[in-house]
């Protein structure tokens, strides 16, 4: 059973989805906020919660897939 190993360039693919949304995700939470004291709007409030989710998540499953890449052994090597 072959295992496939992932590669560097797809985690680094999550960490710059995440870097944006770091930057993002709070402007929109903070319009969010004074859409809701000023129209009672929770539009934006909702979308800048899931927005922050979304990085987090991100970054996280591409911090897991980096550790996988440095430190998971190739299989075909312990066999030999």
């Amino acid at each position: 059973m072959k295992k496939n190993k992932p590669t560097l360039f797809g985690a680094l693919k999550f960490l710059g989805i995440a870097f944006p949304l770091f930057f993002i995700a709070p402007i929109v939470i903070t319009i969010g906020f004074k859409a809701l004291k000023k129209d009672g709007n929770y539009i934006f409030l909702i979308l800048g919660l899931a927005l922050g989710l979304v990085a987090i998540l991100s970054t996280a499953y591409g911090l897991m897939k980096i550790s996988r890449f440095i430190f998971d052994k190739d299989e075909a090597n312990d066999k030999s």
